[in-house]
C-alpha cells in the first residue's frame, strides 16, 4: 500500500506529461516532424533562390560595365543604340532577379508563418502542462506534511515522497521559465515576419519600376531611330544641335542662380553639421561643387561651375529622400536636369534630385527621409548613369519655364558637404 502512496505522485505526473494527446487529440511527435520537415524543405528552396540571384548579379555586372564603358563615348549613332540595347539587356536581367528576389521572399514568409505556428502551439502545451501541474500540487498539499510523516513505517518513504514534491516544483519553475523563454522567440519572429513583408512590398514595387524604365528605354530608342531614321550624319546633326541648347542652358541656369547665391541670408541658413541631410544614394562619389577638374574641361560647364554633387551607380538604382519634406516639383528639362525632383525638408533647405529614368512622387506628397522617390537614369545633360544632388538655401529655389529645356529649378545653391554624413 505504501508503495501505492509514494507511486502516487508520479503516475499523475506522468500522467499530467501526455494529457495534451487527449486534449489536441493527434499525437505531437508527428506534429514536431511533419514542421520540421516543412521548414527543411522551405530552406532549401531559398537556398537555390539564393544562388540564383547571385548568378544574376553576376550577368547584371557584365551588363553594367559595358554600359559605362560605350556611354562614355556615345559619339556616333552606333554608340548610342548600344548603349541603349545594353541598359535594356541590363534592366532585362535585375527585372529576373527581382522576380527570384520575391520568390525568395515568399518562401521566408511562409518559413517564418510555420516557425510562429509552431511556437504558438508549443506555448499553449506548455501552458496545459504549468496547469496539470499545478492541480497536482495544490491537490497532494491537502494534507498536511506531519499526516503525510505518519503514513509511513519508514522515513526513507516519507522523505523519497518530500524530495519527489520539491523536483515537481522545481520542474514547474523550469517550465515557466520555457514559457517565457518561447514567448521572446514568438516575438522575435513576428518582428522578423514583418520585416519579410516589408521587403516583398518594396521588391514588388522595385519590379514594377523596372518594368516602367525598361519600357521607357525602348520608347527612347525607338524615338532616336525615328528621328534620326538609322542615318549617322542626321544623328550628327542632332548631337550638334542637342550640344549647343545644352551649353545655352547651363549658361542661362549659372548666370541666374549665382545672383541667387549671392543674395543668400546666412542668417536663415540650418547649422551645417554631418546628417543635417542623407546621401541620396549608394554609389561612387563621381564629381563634387563647385569650379571642379571635370567643369574646367568640360563643355558641358561654360561658366566652369557644377551646382551639386554627382554620385554614380547602376542604371536603375533607387533614390531616397535626404530628410523629411514635402515634394515642391517634379518636372522634366531635357537639355539639362533630364527628369527631376525637387523637395523642400522641415529646416526649410530644398534639394534637388536630377538626371532620373523614373520619378515615382508627385508634388504636394509628403515624405520622410530614405523613402525611395524615384531611380538612377542618365537623361539630360548626362555622360552615364548617375544622380545630380544639389541642396538649395531657404527661401531661394523656384522653377523657371524653359522656351527649350521644359522647367528648370532655380535657386541659390550651397555645398551639399556642409549637410552630409
Amino acid at each position: 500500500m505504501k508503495l501505492g502512496v509514494l507511486l502516487h505522485f508520479f503516475i499523475s505526473f506522468s500522467i499530467t506529461g501526455i494529457l495534451f494527446l487527449s486534449i489536441l487529440g493527434f499525437p505531437l511527435h508527428a506534429i514536431a516532424v511533419e514542421e520540421e520537415d516543412a521548414i527543411n524543405d522551405l530552406k532549401t528552396q531559398i537556398d537555390e533562390k539564393e544562388r540564383a540571384i547571385q548568378e544574376l548579379k553576376e550577368i547584371e555586372k557584365t551588363y553594367v560595365g559595358a554600359v559605362s564603358e560605350k556611354r562614355a563615348e556615345a559619339r556616333s549613332l552606333q554608340d548610342l543604340i548600344f548603349d541603349y540595347n545594353s541598359k535594356m539587356e541590363m534592366l532585362e536581367a535585375d527585372i529576373e532577379r527581382n522576380k527570384e528576389a520575391i520568390e525568395d521572399a515568399n518562401l521566408r514568409i511562409k518559413q517564418t508563418e510555420i516557425e510562429i505556428e509552431t511556437r504558438t502551439r508549443e506555448i499553449e502545451r506548455t501552458k496545459e502542462f504549468i496547469g496539470a501541474t499545478l492541480r497536482e500540487i495544490y491537490q497532494s498539499s491537502d494534507e498536511e506534511i506531519m499526516e503525510l510523516m505518519f503514513q509511513y513505517e519508514h522515513f526513507s518513504d516519507f522523505f523519497n515522497q518530500v524530495q519527489y514534491r520539491y523536483l515537481l516544483q522545481n520542474d514547474l519553475s523550469d517550465k515557466l521559465q520555457r514559457v517565457k523563454d518561447l514567448k521572446e522567440k514568438l516575438e522575435e519572429e513576428k518582428i522578423e515576419l514583418d520585416a519579410h513583408r516589408k521587403q516583398l512590398n518594396l521588391l514588388k514595387e522595385e519590379l514594377e519600376a523596372r518594368n516602367l524604365i525598361l519600357e521607357s528605354q525602348r520608347q527612347e530608342k525607338e524615338t532616336v531611330l525615328v528621328s534620326t531614321k538609322n542615318e549617322e550624319a542626321k544623328f550628327k546633326s542632332l548631337l550638334d544641335d542637342t550640344r549647343g541648347k545644352q551649353e545655352d542652358i547651363q549658361r542661362q541656369i549659372f548666370e541666374l542662380e549665382e545672383k541667387l547665391r549671392e543674395a543668400i541670408d546666412k542668417t536663415k541658413l540650418p547649422i551645417a553639421a554631418p546628417g543635417v541631410l542623407s546621401w541620396p544614394a549608394e554609389g561612387t562619389l563621381t564629381q563634387g561643387y563647385g569650379c571642379t577638374e571635370f567643369a574646367k574641361n568640360s563643355k558641358y560647364y561654360p561658366t566652369c561651375f557644377h551646382n551639386g554633387i554627382d554620385i554614380a551607380a547602376p542604371y536603375g538604382t533607387s533614390i531616397k529622400a535626404a530628410r523629411d519634406g514635402k515634394v515642391l516639383a517634379v518636372y522634366n528639362a531635357p537639355y539639362a536636369y533630364g527628369k527631376w525632383i525637387a523637395i523642400e525638408h522641415d529646416n526649410s533647405l530644398v534639394t534637388l534630385y536630377a538626371h532620373l529614368s523614373l520619378q515615382t512622387v508627385s508634388a504636394g506628397k509628403e515624405v520622410s527621409r530614405g523613402d525611395v522617390i524615384g531611380y538612377m537614369g542618365s537623361t539630360g545633360i548626362s555622360t552615364g548613369s548617375h544622380i545630380h544632388f544639389t541642396v538649395y538655401a531657404p527661401f531661394t529655389f523656384n522653377t523657371k519655364p524653359s522656351t527649350i529645356s521644359g522647367t528648370l529649378p532655380i535657386g541659390g545653391t550651397l555645398n551639399p558637404f556642409d549637410y552630409l554624413p
